[in-house]
């Protein structure tokens, strides 16, 4: 748990001192590269810094006694005994107020609402982490929807050529049908480029808007992985013990449960000694009398025991909020997991029965058209069924990569610091 907070930690802060768009010059991203750029661009993180500062700064404030006041008092009582005009100092006060037990109980309160500012920006560094790791896994499957319209738009373009003289290729005699629904499918394939274009610029704006890079930036991703393994349930729900959005409302808790005690000793202002010196004039002669005086307030209203229940009942709401966070993380991390779970076996299962049978009847169906066998739309129909394979196993790819980060995020992992991951039975 130390060496991931402290990872964390690292990531949240240390790379905010990094210079803005350290990779943007780049044209190939990999996660990890658009994890740290958007970390470092972050103004949610910048934001959680300035709070953590204003914490550190309460908690040097709590420990801080009152300043001294001091009180001078000019007035011509001096002057009127001796028979005459103007104005002297005669009395010099200075009050010190005397803090008890309060000192003790604002440091706690201040510490503990300090740990809990630390423990939100990890908790938002995750966050942060998950949405980058939606936006990019977004764009790989972008990139490669389009790459796969711009094959069919290939494919329609030979098809076409096909029926024309060519001294490399057989001239294939094309009926008025064959060409008409030839033209249909070069103009779909041609308009789902364009629609494919559209998406993709636009997960790229997004990709773009939360790294804080330039929007003429070349982009590079690599293709989108198969998850293969998910991670042991039981392990995931031992890692949530110590999540970071967890560990900052248990601190908020523990800052109120000791601003109930705080209220108890803060009913009353603090008890205060003064010291005076005061010129007075006896037998026609000018003395300094001293004098020490202790100012107590009187509670004549119960004020106590409001102050105690307004901050009871705060703790209170602190602790229905901690037992909401931890149910929806733990529903969540179990509703991601099943569906992971289920991803994870369906992409299995579709790439076996579904995908590679589609690419073995396109390659037997090419082979058929160029022996004479079949025709045209015999290839078009085979075509269309691998690339309409090829496009939701695409899907099923993103669907699980999505899911694996939302399980890292619920689970309180960083999204490039993966779990030991083991197979459940």
């Amino acid at each position: 748990m130390a060496h991931k907070i402290r990872q964390l930690f690292s990531m949240a802060s240390l790379l905010l001192s990094l210079p803005l768009a350290s990779y943007a010059s780049s044209q190939y991203w990999s996660l990890q590269q658009s994890l740290e750029q958007a970390i470092t661009s972050s103004p949610e993180l910048k934001q959680s810094l300035a709070e953590i500062g204003a914490r550190e700064a309460a908690v040097k404030t709590a420990t801080l006694w009152p300043d001294p006041d001091i009180e001078l008092r000019i007035d011509n009582t001096l002057e009127k005994e001796r028979n005459s005009n103007g104005y002297d100092l005669t009395e010099i006060t200075v009050s010190q107020a005397i803090p008890l037990s309060r000192l003790t109980h604002q440091e706690a309160v201040a510490t503990a609402q300090l740990s809990a500012a630390q423990h939100q920006q990890l908790a938002n560094a995750l966050d942060i982490q998950n949405r980058v790791a939606h936006i990019y896994y977004a764009l790989q499957r972008a990139s490669e929807r389009l790459r796969l319209t711009e094959q069919r738009v290939a494919f329609a373009d030979k098809l076409k050529q096909s029926g024309q003289k060519n001294s490399n290729t057989i001239v294939r005699y094309l009926t008025p049908l064959e060409k008409a629904r030839l033209q249909i499918i070069r103009e779909q394939a041609h308009q789902s480029v364009v629609n494919a274009e559209g998406k993709y610029n636009e997960v790229l704006t997004e990709f773009y808007k939360i790294l804080g890079i330039d929007a003429n930036s070349a982009i590079q991703l690599d293709s989108i992985e198969t998850v293969t393994l998910v991670p042991a349930l039981t392990d995931l729900q031992q890692q949530q013990n110590t999540h970071p959005l967890l560990s900052y409302q248990k601190l908020q808790l523990q800052a109120a449960a000791n601003s109930i005690e705080l209220a108890r000793n803060n009913v009353m202002d603090d008890p205060t000694i003064s010291l005076s010196r005061v010129r007075e004039v006896f037998d026609n002669d000018e003395e300094a009398v001293y004098a020490l005086m202790l100012n107590l307030q009187i509670p004549i209203q119960n004020r106590k025991s409001s102050a105690v229940s307004q901050a009871r009942y705060t703790a209170s709401q602190q602790r229905i909020e901690l037992a909401r966070i931890q149910r929806e993380l733990q529903i969540n991390l179990q509703r991601s997991h099943a569906h992971l779970h289920h991803l994870v076996k369906q992409t299995e299962n579709y790439k076996a029965r579904v995908l590679g049978p589609a690419k073995h009847v396109l390659k037997l169906s090419q082979q058929g058209f160029r022996s004479g066998e079949l025709g045209v739309l015999s290839l078009v129909d085979a075509n269309n069924t691998f690339f309409d394979a090829k496009e939701h196993y695409l899907e099923l790819l993103y669907q699980s990569q999505r899911e694996l980060a939302d399980i890292k995020l619920y689970a309180g992992l960083p999204q490039v610091d993966s779990l030991d991951q083991k197979r459940d039975q």
